[in-house]
């Protein structure tokens, strides 16, 4: 609904969506543009002796061009007095060719102006505001008919009312079809949002689940070897109390050796409940940090790849478990592809900038980049390269519906120097602390 202040002449409200209103708004500009030049011209061809209209109604005709040039720049600059401009111009309108009804008796066609008037207000103001237009015209024509000497037959008389109420009543029902199957179809449309989302929240969870395996697996090579050096140092310590010939030190540096390990499996599995977690509300995080948590994460996974990252202290407002869940579909989608291609030096670079108020992280593999012609797909659900490897085509999907719908920024793709550049655009954080 489009809402107009300082509007103390407004008759009807217009029920309408704001790309109603800019087309109305345009309309109306273009009318006030023709009927200016128009009425210059016609009076001008009057000034001249070109055009045969009296004095009077030749520099009305001047006054009423130079209202619509001005009321032409009013909304111009001021959109929201656009009823105020309608009701001043149908009120001019009508004064006008009430005038030139009166004395241009030689003009046979001149109610046709008001027809034109009817038909404007349908069209700039609404069904209900055509209809009162119309009973203005109505209240205007009649009483000159039986008043005054139009030198119009009573048959031209009949005749216009008859088109005009004809115009009136199928302009009304034209109206109220387009009005409801607008209505029709903004239901339909938030219908099918609604189904979207829900597939997207549904797809959202099936994601999680089915990553649930992946994560187990992933905690498994996590733990694997810190259990064998905790066995190990076990052993050691048994051994050492079994011979009787280690001094303390010797003891409680093994005891702290296995407290380190512990440490590190407890944050393995804190790390993964974080992973896990919902966040409901945007915090603000540090790239660092987020950087940080997925590098540990998959320290399995880049093993056998140079990443590049150069630290930072830029923090951007996010959710944080699903920062580091994109970032994860990120690099493993750069893995996946660095192993496909049997890339020898895999190689994956992070740069980050910081941009006015959004931060930009790009990732850059050294791939070869994406062929030009499937670009604009990459982000499609179900689409993908890797059908034989098992791929599903939503993880990046899911990842721009994370970071777009989810945490307001942007993620797109192109390709880089070396390869495919995923850039992820998040608002920036009100300062550099993380939350």
């Amino acid at each position: 609904m489009i809402e107009f202040k300082n509007n103390k002449l407004q008759i009807l409200p217009i029920d309408s969506d704001k790309n109603l209103f800019l087309f109305r708004l345009q309309l109306l500009k273009t009318i006030l543009v023709m009927a200016f030049g128009f009425s210059l011209f016609i009076a001008t061809l009057a000034l001249f002796d070109i055009f045969p209209l009296t004095m009077t109604y030749m520099f009305i005709l001047y006054g009423y061009g130079i209202i619509n040039l001005l009321i032409y720049l009013l909304i111009k600059y001021k959109q929201e007095y656009y009823f105020f401009a309608i009701n001043i111009i149908v009120l001019c309108s009508l004064i006008t060719f009430m005038i030139m009804t009166i004395t241009t008796l030689h003009d046979e066609f001149r109610l046709v102006w008001f027809f034109l008037t009817s038909f404007g207000a349908f069209i700039l103001g609404g069904k209900y505001y055509g209809f009162l237009v119309t009973f203005f015209i109505a209240s205007i024509v009649l009483p000159l008919y039986f008043f005054y000497d139009m030198n119009l037959s009573a048959y031209a008389i009949f005749t216009f009312f008859v088109a005009l109420i004809l115009f009136n009543t199928f302009a009304y029902f034209f109206l109220k079809k387009i009005e409801n199957d607008s209505k029709h179809l903004e239901n339909r449309v938030e219908e099918e949002v609604q189904k979207q989302q829900i597939q997207e929240q549904m797809l959202l969870r099936q994601y999680r689940m089915a990553n649930m395996g992946s994560m187990l697996d992933a905690i498994a090579h996590q733990w694997r070897q810190p259990l064998m050096q905790n066995n190990m140092a076990l052993l050691n310590l048994y051994d050492a109390i079994e011979s009787e010939k280690s001094d303390k030190t010797y003891l409680l540096n093994k005891i702290e050796d296995l407290s380190k390990i512990t440490t590190h499996m407890s944050q393995t599995i804190e790390d993964f409940r974080t992973l896990l977690k919902h966040d409901k509300e945007m915090s603000r995080v540090k790239i660092d940090t987020i950087v940080d948590e997925v590098v540990n994460l998959m320290q399995n996974n880049l093993k056998e790849i140079a990443l590049h990252y150069e630290k930072n202290s830029l923090t951007v407002l996010a959710l944080k478990s699903e920062l580091i869940q994109v970032f994860i579909i990120l690099i493993s989608n750069s893995i996946e592809v660095l192993n496909q291609k049997e890339i020898v030096q895999k190689e994956i670079s992070i740069g980050v900038q910081s941009k006015e108020g959004f931060v930009e992280v790009e990732l850059e593999d050294n791939a070869g980049g994406v062929n030009e012609s499937i670009v604009g797909k990459v982000f499609d659900p179900y689409f993908t390269t890797k059908k034989e490897q098992g791929g599903t085509g939503l993880g990046l999907y899911i990842a721009k519906i994370m970071v777009e719908q989810n945490m307001e920024g942007r993620l797109s793709v192109s390709n880089g120097t070396k390869g495919a550049k995923f850039s992820v655009r998040l608002k920036k954080g009100e300062s550099n602390e993380s939350v």
